[in-house]
């Protein structure tokens, strides 16, 4: 299941939790779970609320969406200072 996660983002980027969670028929927590392991491997990051869509979509609250993005295999991972 995570594998398909995993293919889900890279393949379009960034998505809605809800997106995701519905894509896998899955609960949204669940798909968050995942999110999370994917997240410790700097795999995945989680957009600051408020963040629009990839579309930029307007139809939810802002505040009421989770998004998160693919950074696996790019160059948007943040950068750690020693």
């Amino acid at each position: 299941m995570i594998l398909e996660l995993r293919a889900l983002l890279r393949c379009h980027r960034q998505l809605p939790l809800k997106d995701l969670a519905s894509r896998l028929q899955i609960d949204p927590e669940v798909a968050r779970a995942m999110l999370h392991r994917l997240m410790k491997k700097g795999l995945v990051v989680k957009l600051p609320q408020g963040t629009l869509c990839a579309g930029g979509c307007r139809l939810c609250p802002g505040e009421s969406v989770e998004i998160y993005r693919w950074i696996g295999d790019n160059m948007d991972r943040p950068v750690s200072l020693p």
